[in-house]
């Protein structure tokens, strides 16, 4: 099935009350489960980390550092930094305290000397100094994301508040750099905030931002690799916007990201349902975004000019699909049902882009996150 052995990492939610949003999955996880995706399709697990609610997990460009990061609205977030072994286990280093809440996405800076850490509930944006061996360091700079005036928006109080009114005031959600610039989505404010990036002082300076649909709510991107385009999944609205990138006259400030084209990831308009992740096969060729509540992931074939066109809607046998990940031959796909709690595996055609549901299924509790570690 596949070419050969992979190592996987799967992040589980172990505090199900200190969270922004609230799963439905029957018991907490432990932390991070490593486990080996065989070359048959077999899931294997090998051992579980503790860990505070690991909710992304982010590999350093060396491939022999891992970033957890902790999602609490308790208290100011972590990134647990863990050195990967040959066996695609973890050993911990050290850990970063954020400066805001529900911390949710680290982004490496192209030198990887620096890093933007993203924390969602106050929209609060860390740019940290980043050494050689990949420790986060300094915080060179912070502040906090938005651009309703002072007095139009609100933060929410607590999660309850969230649930109801989760665009009153701004939720960073990611980062992306890209040529000189940096994107960062932010669903409570339904935009891309564009800044440039100063690589010398290693600082963001706030150019403009890109509005999205009213109600939209931004929430993840995925950077074409050889075109200039970007795919931007709005999870409220359950679609999928098609982003040309405009790097012509670089010391201008103009949008460097313009919308296309919007693709609906669902055929329920009618249901309840949020998109979660959105990624690109390895090839560019197809797009594959999981919809939470429709329980399913949208298949999008990339046009030569990086347009959509849908080519299917594959259910993920389980429930609240919060994120997958495909493996680096193109050839299998993990699920993560994080209410079902469990993880599941799908075959995937390399020329079709098409997904088969296989028997192969393991019992991870509140997963959260799937990550393939190069070792």
């Amino acid at each position: 099935m596949l070419d050969r052995d992979y190592h996987a990492l799967v992040g589980t939610y172990t505090d199900l009350d200190a969270l922004a949003h609230q799963p439905y999955a029957p018991v907490p996880g432990k932390g991070i489960y490593a486990m080996t995706l065989g070359a048959d399709g077999r899931l294997a697990l090998n051992e579980a980390i503790d860990a505070l609610n690991p909710a992304v997990l982010i590999p350093h460009r060396n491939d022999r550092v891992l970033y957890a990061i902790v999602e609490t609205i308790q208290d100011e977030g972590d990134v647990l930094r863990f050195a990967i072994k040959d066996d695609g286990s973890l050993a911990y280093l050290d850990t970063f305290r954020a400066s805001g809440r529900s911390t949710c996405y680290l982004a490496l800076a192209p030198r990887a000397d620096a890093a933007v850490v993203i924390n969602y509930w106050d929209a609060i944006i860390d740019v940290v100094d980043v050494d050689a061996d990949g420790r986060l360091g300094s915080v060179l700079q912070s502040f906090r994301q938005h651009h309703r005036a002072e007095g139009e928006w609100r933060q929410v109080k607590n999660r309850e508040d969230h649930w109801g009114n989760r665009q009153v005031g701004p939720h960073a959600h990611c980062a992306h750099f890209w040529h000189d610039w940096v994107f960062i989505p932010d669903l409570g404010e339904n935009a891309v905030f564009q800044y440039r990036y100063d690589a010398a002082r290693k600082y963001l300076e706030r150019e403009t931002y890109i509005g999205f649909e009213a109600g939209s709510g931004p929430r993840h991107m995925a950077m074409h690799p050889t075109l200039d385009i970007a795919y931007v999944s709005n999870e409220l609205f359950n679609t999928v916007c098609v982003a040309a990138l405009d790097a012509s006259e670089p010391d201008a400030i103009k949008p460097r990201l313009v919308p296309i084209q919007y693709e609906s990831t669902i055929d329920d308009r009618d249901g309840v349902s949020y998109v979660s992740e959105i990624k690109l096969s390895p090839d560019a060729r197809y797009l594959y975004v999981s919809n939470r509540g429709d329980d399913s992931l949208a298949i999008f074939k990339v046009l030569a000019d990086g347009k959509l066109e849908r080519s299917g809607l594959v259910p993920t046998g389980g429930k609240f699909p919060r994120h997958f990940a495909i493996t680096p031959c193109g050839r299998a796909v993990i699920v993560a049902n994080q209410d079902s709690g469990h993880v599941r595996v799908f075959a995937r055609d390399v020329e079709t882009g098409a997904l088969a549901m296989t028997d192969e299924i393991n019992e991870v509790p509140a997963p959260n996150y799937v990550r393939f570690v190069n070792v």
